[in-house]
């Protein structure tokens, strides 16, 4: 269900791969395995089907399967030319693959939909966002909280700035979600399928470059 619901969401450049996190999955390839050297099996697994997902979502988009090893600060490190993003939630893990020429930074989140527990929703919401959904309003921060991961994977490999749930804005729309990042205005999807939210940020060649000539603060 997942991947129809992100083939329905996504241009057809875009590859996707979703596979389950206890299923079995092929041997990790040649640097992807120190990712994981120190962690416990759950995240082994986690990870080896992000992996997975990622070579899937590759050959979707007409590239080769290629390693995905985790850089220093623990992202994907994608192969020369094409960007990606991979999450995990509810058993499952999903990965976007594009070439760079095409959506030079791109952004997905998973989250179960599951209502935000209250004592979260502070940490979440800022006074500024604007949960403009028909979701109840604890589930409707959970939607915030995936769309604002998804914005910030894509803003991350462009900006280098680690940023706090409540340091951005942002606006849900029915389908859509919005914000605007060092002046930037940036935008996404978001889909309710069956028990799970699917948040996705595509960045255009434009919006990248605005991004890259912005004073953004470290």
């Amino acid at each position: 269900m997942v991947r129809q619901a992100l083939r329905a969401m996504l241009p057809a450049a875009v590859g996707i791969g979703v596979h389950g996190i206890d299923q079995t999955v092929p041997p990790l390839l040649p640097g992807e395995a120190e990712g994981v050297a120190r962690a416990v099996p759950g995240r082994v697994r986690e990870f080896a089907a992000g992996r997975a997902a990622a070579r899937l979502a590759m050959t979707d988009a007409s590239l080769p399967a290629a390693a995905v090893p985790a850089g220093p600060d623990r992202a994907p490190s994608w192969p020369s030319g094409i960007c990606g993003s991979i999450s995990h939630a509810g058993g499952l893990a999903a990965a976007l693959v594009t070439r760079c020429m095409d959506w030079p930074s791109v952004g997905l989140d998973l989250e179960e939909a599951r209502p935000m527990a209250a004592d979260l929703i502070d940490l979440v919401v800022g006074p500024d966002d604007c949960l403009g959904s028909d979701l109840p309003p604890p589930l409707a921060a959970t939607l915030l909280f995936s769309a604002k991961e998804a914005a910030f994977k894509a803003q991350f490999p462009v900006t280098g700035l680690w940023l706090d749930y409540r340091d951005v804005a942002l606006t849900i729309t029915p389908g859509a979600f919005a914000l605007t990042l060092c002046d930037v205005p940036l935008s996404g999807t978001w889909r309710l399928d069956g028990q799970m939210i699917v948040t996705v940020m595509l960045m255009t060649p434009d919006q990248h470059g605005a991004l890259l000539r912005a004073a953004c603060p470290k």
